[in-house]
């Protein structure tokens, strides 16, 4: 019986791809992957520096209700396991720590208690390394190393006012292109360093130069 030609199948379509076909698939996706795998990475690192900024300027809100119902500030730097967000999360004035997703893992090791009654700090494991939130006796050290304790807020070399209390935000072992995104996010390009291998004064965002690619980042929030 003689098979219609429209029925008949090629002999090249019954053996599917050839060697050479496979070999220039394969190689498109090996260029795609090249392409993209970055994009997504970086997009990736962007949007965790993107939500550190907008955590740190949201905890604002917090401070300032604090400071309207108590009237002031404590001071944390009287002892290395203080840090204020477990004081605002203690007041049910945040639903967590102040916590984000660069720099230092954080870990879960509580800190010191405030008690009003004495404005004393105590118990609670060492603060040091982690990132949180400080509230520090305002300085006229430059913003780089003063910790968090100055800032420049006005574009030049003005410092805050005297006997202020510091809020800042401190985000551990960032890498200087994380804290140059930072300044980017909240003080804009006027007040952001061109490298992210420099030291930043100024705005609310300051860092000391890198060392080995890694800084401490201290984010100006409010002062009392």
């Amino acid at each position: 019986m003689k098979i219609p030609s429209r029925l008949m199948v090629s002999p090249r379509k019954l053996a599917g791809f050839s060697m050479v076909e496979m070999i220039g698939v394969l190689a498109i996706i090996a260029i795609l992957a090249v392409i993209i795998v970055p994009k997504v990475f970086s997009t990736i690192a962007s949007a965790r520096v993107t939500s550190a900024a907008s955590s740190a300027v949201a905890m604002k809100s917090a401070i300032v209700d604090y400071a309207s119902r108590y009237g002031t500030l404590p001071i944390t730097n009287l002892t290395p396991n203080a840090r204020f967000d477990d004081l605002l999360l203690a007041e049910s004035l945040i639903d967590g720590r102040f916590a984000v997703k660069i720099g230092t893992p954080q870990t879960t090791a509580a800190g010191a208690t405030y008690t009003r009654s004495t404005g004393l700090w105590a118990g609670g494991a060492s603060q040091a390394t982690q990132t949180k939130l400080i509230c520090l006796a305002s300085t006229t050290a430059v913003p780089s190393v003063s910790l968090g304790a100055n800032y420049y807020l006005n574009g030049g070399n003005t410092s805050l006012p005297a006997g202020a209390r510091v809020v800042s935000a401190v985000i551990m072992g960032a890498t200087g292109t994380e804290a140059r995104e930072l300044s980017l996010r909240i003080d804009g390009d006027t007040a952001t360093q061109l490298t992210p291998t420099t030291v930043d004064n100024a705005g609310k965002v300051v860092y000391a130069a890198p060392v080995a690619g890694i800084t401490n980042v201290y984010i100006y929030i409010a002062h009392q």
